[in-house]
């Protein structure tokens, strides 16, 4: 990140930006030094803060310590120490305070999104009020996506606000793909992706959990366990769910018997295919493909109105 003192942009709500998702209301950089009065530069009175007093948001902040150390509070938390590389994630209405050490100073950078389509990202990735920090190995990376962040700010052309929108996406992804690094399903991700390429390669077959275990080195038992933490699906489950879909699919574009749609997917019987699709969808695949017809005829017709 390109040194200076301080770097700060603070964001309203426009209409151009209604519906967009991962809406940035803040961003920055900043160094200091040891000694430097903490906070510095120039913000809103709302975002003001000290180690005593603490702020408030009714937003996400994102924050990444690039050098330095210091201290972070919060009431659920309690007080963490803050080493070179830590991101600190907050949680909306929590109180907190935060601060780099006297002697060393700390380089920040930070982005600040609204938080209905973070919280429900962090709370997959396991980010709690009450564990708000985790030091990164993978720096180098956030700090060049900060950079595009931070170059994107400084454009005054019509477009810049969706693509900090984007930009903070890829923060945020990036940063909640390296909080969960350290899980079984991080550690195995490569075999529970072949497993899952293998189970949907040939939707026709039942392909054998123990044929693509044995492929991936594992007991069948251990791929099954590795499987359900990464996709929430037995290996079973999620073949079924991807025949099924892909039933959905040549119901609704094609024009093919019923019976021919269930010898695609895989199913042993016109029967065994109708009761499954109901169970899964909740009506008949005869059922769906009406209701798609008469649907797509309405909006036709309202068209031509």
């Amino acid at each position: 990140m390109p040194k200076s003192e301080f770097y700060s942009k603070y964001y309203q709500d426009t209409p151009v930006m209604q519906g967009w998702p991962f809406r940035v209301l803040s961003l920055g950089h900043a160094q200091y030094g040891p000694y430097t009065p903490f906070p510095g530069g120039s913000h809103p009175s709302d975002h003001l803060f000290s180690w005593e007093s603490g702020r408030i948001l009714n937003t996400v902040t994102l924050v990444h310590i690039t050098d330095g150390r210091g201290q972070f509070r919060s009431r659920p938390s309690g007080l963490f120490p803050v080493v070179r590389n830590t991101v600190m994630i907050v949680h909306p209405q929590t109180w907190h305070a935060y601060r780099p050490d006297a002697e060393t100073g700390w380089d920040e950078q930070w982005v600040e999104l609204a938080a209905a389509d973070a919280l429900p990202l962090m709370k997959q990735a396991g980010v709690t009020p009450e564990k708000p920090l985790r030091i990164l190995d993978a720096a180098p990376r956030l700090s060049q996506l900060f950079q595009e962040l931070f170059d994107l700010s400084r454009m005054e052309e019509f477009g810049a606000e969706q693509e900090l929108a984007a930009g903070a996406y890829r923060i945020l992804a990036h940063v909640l793909a390296l909080w969960q690094s350290h899980t079984p399903h991080a550690q195995h991700f490569a075999v529970v992706e072949r497993m899952r390429q293998f189970l949907v390669s040939d939707l026709t077959q039942a392909s054998s959990v123990n044929t693509a275990a044995n492929k991936a080195g594992l007991s069948a038992s251990r791929l099954r366990v590795l499987f359900k933490l990464a996709t929430g699906l037995s290996p079973k489950q999620f073949q079924l769910e991807a025949r099924i879909s892909r039933a959905e699919r040549l119901l609704a574009e094609s024009t093919l018997p019923v019976g021919v749609v269930a010898d695609q997917t895989g199913f042993e019987s016109v029967y065994h295919f109708s009761r499954q699709f109901k169970r899964m969808r909740g009506v008949s695949p005869t059922h769906y493909r009406t209701t798609l017809a008469a649907q797509a005829k309405e909006v036709s017709a309202g068209d031509k109105a």
